[in-house]
């Protein structure tokens, strides 16, 4: 990512290279309303402050296209397929070991299920605001790494939902084991960036997702019952992480 602003110029000689692919017909209704129950006890209005994502098929938004073109090693975009999961002990078992399971650590699972929850819905009005096409709907010489989904293809790019589930969870678990921090958040960043090398986002996508993570997981610290949910789960994990 420290280098996305020179591959985003150096990306512009081959923007006009990008092939069209048919565009279906955009979604009326949310494929994930957000409601209370989806993103409970506190809310943060994205529109506020995403700006827009860059305009279809403006240069900006070619030259991330070719940046979601790869090419991808073999085992990056199998990483990135491992990363499509909904699973934060798989997500995150690498920094913080096998023994991070949801047998083990219950409580850990509370906090990070309602903290995915806030930061991953939270972007919805935002996606219907602008109704940006996935890469790989608009490219076909984009090929996602995950297959036969219609439900994505009908669904909406910006901001990434999973980003900022992700790294809702990254940024979650970083302030609860902060000796293992700094691992934490690079395997967040690393999840995020997924997206991009599976073809279903934009890297602007991404950077919208992990600002609503921000946003929402800070928002979510003035609940109590989330408090409350942090310090058990702060507990539990002490005892397997101490500092």
């Amino acid at each position: 990512m420290a280098k996305l602003n020179f591959v985003l110029v150096a990306a512009l000689a081959l923007a006009a290279c990008a092939t069209a692919a048919p565009a279906p017909a955009p979604a009326t209704q949310p494929t994930h309303p957000t409601t209370a129950e989806r993103n409970p006890a506190v809310q943060v209005d994205a529109l506020v402050f995403l700006p827009a994502p860059p305009q279809s098929n403006s240069t900006l938004e070619l030259a991330e296209r070719e940046i979601v073109r790869g090419p991808w090693s073999a085992e990056r975009r199998a990483q990135a397929l491992a990363d499509n999961a909904i699973d934060p002990f798989a997500a995150f078992d690498s920094v913080l070991g096998d023994n991070f399971t949801l047998a083990n650590f219950p409580a850990t699972m509370a906090v990070l299920d309602r903290a995915g929850r806030a930061a991953g819905y939270a972007g919805d009005p935002v996606k219907f605001e602008y109704r940006r096409l996935r890469p790989f709907v608009t490219d076909s010489a984009i090929t996602p790494c995950i297959a036969g989904d219609e439900r994505l293809r009908a669904s909406f790019s910006y901001p990434s939902g999973h980003a900022a589930l992700g790294f809702g969870w990254a940024l979650v678990l970083a302030e609860l084991v902060p000796s293992r921090a700094d691992a934490i958040i690079e395997r967040g960043r690393d999840f995020t960036w997924s997206r991009v090398v599976c073809g279903v986002h934009y890297p602007s996508d991404v950077e919208a997702g992990r600002t609503v993570a921000a946003a929402a997981i800070a928002r979510l610290h003035a609940d109590p019952d989330f408090q409350r949910l942090m310090d058990a789960a702060r507990a539990e994990l002490a005892r397997a992480y101490p500092n």
